[in-house]
């Protein structure tokens, strides 16, 4: 099982607002989208990024694949 870290980038991220949506980014990049809704926000993020009680998180994998070299 792959070893992961999950950093908070909540504070770095910034919204453009768009029809209906917020446009996420981090560091320039769109990240995902926050879909403005009156029942319930819901978000839509790229791979590697995920939502947790309010907080947003990139997810890195610290795990490296071993690669076997046969002579």
């Amino acid at each position: 099982m792959p070893k992961l870290l999950k950093v908070d980038i909540t504070d770095k991220i910034i919204g453009k607002f768009k029809e209906g949506y917020l446009e996420l980014y981090s560091s320039k990049f769109r990240i995902g989208k926050l879909h403005l809704k009156e029942s319930k926000n819901q978000y839509e993020l790229s791979d590697g990024y995920v939502h947790e009680n309010g907080r947003l998180y990139l997810i890195v994998n610290l795990q490296r694949e071993q690669i076997n070299v046969h002579s």
